[in-house]
Formats: structure tokens, sequence, C-alpha cells
């Protein structure tokens, strides 16, 4: 009776343990957790800013180009004038060869504007996105402390052939809705520009 006694005692502190081990191991949905947080919104809201604002200045410059080159076809058709004198004639194909320098100077401006400024804006959203990522990161660490979890697994995690790595979890370690409450509690004080999205001097 004593040995069948122990022998539920071992069983009963094998389950609890079991058990125990489990809770310690919570699962979160990174790409879930990104995608909520407020300040991801405010600072995808920054990036289209700027998309917005490159698209005005590249509209300026093709506006210049458009210009340049109706001057080019008027010249080039007043230089084929036989109406025309053939000094008038001389002096529109100088001025033509002038234009015909402006609008490539100006074309390849305008390479070089979208070349960097689409660099830049790419730069901006690696560095927003890899911020943002990082102060998810020291949540998580912070809160896992705090409830006492050992290993916080990314649940959006996928394998190599874009299969989810982490096929099956349970609710009740399932803490993706307890992140998004904890960065989300001080959205109301929060301003935009203290993302700080702009390139670093």
């Amino acid at each position: 009776m004593t040995r069948v006694f122990t022998s539920l005692l071992v069983v009963v502190f094998l389950v609890v343990g079991a058990v125990q081990a489990e809770d310690q191991i919570a699962f979160l949905d990174v790409q879930e957790v990104f995608k909520g947080f407020y300040k991801t919104h405010l600072a995808q809201d920054q990036i289209r800013q700027q998309a917005d604002d490159i698209k005005l200045e590249r509209g300026e410059i093709e506006e210049e180009i458009t210009v340049l080159k109706e001057e080019v076809e008027a010249l080039r058709t007043d230089a084929r004038d036989e109406t025309l004198s053939a000094e008038v004639r001389a002096s529109k194909r100088d001025l033509l060869e002038g234009k015909l320098v402006d609008l490539q100077t100006k074309e390849r401006e305008m390479g070089e504007f979208e070349k960097l400024r689409k660099e830049q804006l790419e730069k901006q959203n690696t560095r927003m996105t890899r911020k943002l990522f990082d102060e998810i990161h020291e949540a998580v660490i912070l809160y896992a402390k705090a409830q006492g979890f050992d290993s916080v697994i990314d649940r959006s995690a996928q394998s190599r052939l874009g299969t989810q790595v982490v096929l099956y979890t349970k609710f009740e370690v399932d803490i993706t809705a307890d992140m998004l409450a904890v960065l989300n509690e001080d959205r109301e004080g929060f301003e935009a520009d203290e993302l700080e999205l702009k390139d670093e001097e």
C-alpha cells in the first residue's frame, strides 16, 4: 500500500512538473503584434507622407522636362523652317543645342533624384522596422520575466519552405493579445514626431 501511494505521489509530481514546465513557455505572433502596434501605424503614415512628398518633387521635375521638350521641338521646327533666314535658322540651331543639353541634364537629374530618394525611403523604412521590432522585443522580455515565462516562441516564424514552424499552440499560452495591450497602453500621450524617422546625420 505504501509503495502504491508513493508511486501515485511520484506520478502526481511528474504531472504537476510537466504542467508547470509547459506553462513556462509562451507563444507570440510577432508579425501580428508588429501590425497592431500603434507606433507601426504612425511610422507607416510618416513613410507614406514622405513618399507623397517625393511624388510631388518628381512631378515638378517632370514639368520642367516637359517644358524643355516643348522648347526643343519648337526650336527644331524653327531651325528647319525655310521661310526664315539662314541667320535666324542658325541662331535657332544654336539655341536648340543648348536646350538639348539642358534636357539631358534635367533627365539625368531626374534619374539621380529617383535613385537617391528611393534609397533614402528604403533606409528609413528598414530603420523604422528594426527600431519597432527592438521595442517589441524589449517589451516581450519584460513581460515574460514578470509572468515567469522561461521562453517566448514566435509562432509566426516560417521554415525555408514557407510553412509555419509552430503548427499548434493552446490559446492559454498565446500572449499575442496581452503584448498588444501592453504596447498600446501609452497610445494617447504619444506624439508621432517622437518616432524620429529622418536620416541620421
